[in-house]
């Protein structure tokens, strides 16, 4: 049987409206690798926008430099690149990739993004 997830937008537009910030954010998961994470937030008008990310570690074993780990993270990021995802390097070294989805969508993104991300590394 498939494992499925089910986001609680929900509490996440909750946590974004009583937020100093204005934001949510919850870690859906996570490895050495990279870490999938889904959150709120409200724009200057005060709606609530959800958001999937997904941040991709390029040097997860440092010093070391695995080559061919980078070049999987490469065809990853071209992926969710494909997929309208905004990419964005962090202070850290690692890739940050990110898409602004309506409620409904959010499972569905998440479900899709999570098998390509397994299936990569």
């Amino acid at each position: 049987m498939k494992e499925t997830t089910r986001i609680d937008t929900k509490i996440l537009k909750a946590e974004a409206e009583t937020s100093e910030h204005g934001e949510s954010y919850m870690v859906l998961e996570r490895s050495p690798n990279y870490r999938i994470g889904v959150g709120a937030r409200l724009n200057p008008s005060g709606q609530v926008l959800c958001f999937l990310e997904v941040v991709v570690h390029l040097c997860p074993r440092p010093p070391e430099v695995d080559t061919s780990f980078i070049e999987k993270s490469v065809t990853l990021l071209k992926e969710l690149q494909a997929r309208k995802y905004s990419l964005s390097c962090e202070d850290d070294g690692s890739i940050s990739c990110e898409i602004d989805l309506t409620p409904d969508n959010l499972d569905t993104e998440y479900e899709a993004v999570k098998s390509t991300v397994r299936r990569t590394f």
